[in-house]
């Protein structure tokens, strides 16, 4: 009978101390495929949140705005692929770089290919993220803010 109990002990401590998982954002976003979906910029100022936005995807054509983001976690790399070509000269990958999770997965430095910025994830669901960062627009530095949705 102590075989029994002490066998039942040993199954319950195996099932209780199993891990949970808790992927990391880069392996969050290397589940899926990613778009653009919305770009907003503030309008004359770093802060978007007291000055009125524009939303810079809309003026673009549909060619440049059907691009894909691709992130891989197990070389900590990103692809950004052409979609609807715009000039059929254009490459299949627009860039490529590394990527790098930093405070505790609350960013992602983001570096290739001409790309260099640091997102601030502000938001992330199974089907979309939204992140902010500071960039050069028209000479100016600016707050973008830029939602993707899962493709």
């Amino acid at each position: 009978m102590k075989t029994v109990y002490l066998l039942i002990g040993i199954a319950i401590a195996m099932v209780a101390c199993k891990k949970e998982e808790n992927p990391t954002l880069t392996e969050e976003l290397a589940k899926s495929s990613w778009r653009k979906t919305s770009i907003l910029i503030s309008a004359d100022s770093i802060a978007p949140d007291t000055i009125p936005n524009i939303d810079i995807l809309s003026a673009k054509p549909d060619c440049a705005k059907d691009n894909i983001w691709q992130f891989n976690a197990e070389n900590n790399t990103f692809q950004l692929l052409e979609g609807e070509k715009c000039n059929i000269a254009d490459p299949d990958i627009k860039a490529s770089g590394i990527i790098e999770e930093g405070n505790n997965g609350n960013s992602l430095r983001v570096d290739g290919g001409g790309i260099n910025e640091i997102w601030e994830i502000e938001s992330r669901s199974a089907s979309s993220f939204r992140v902010s960062y500071f960039a050069r627009n028209d000479g100016k530095l600016t707050k973008f803010r830029v939602v993707f949705t899962k493709i």
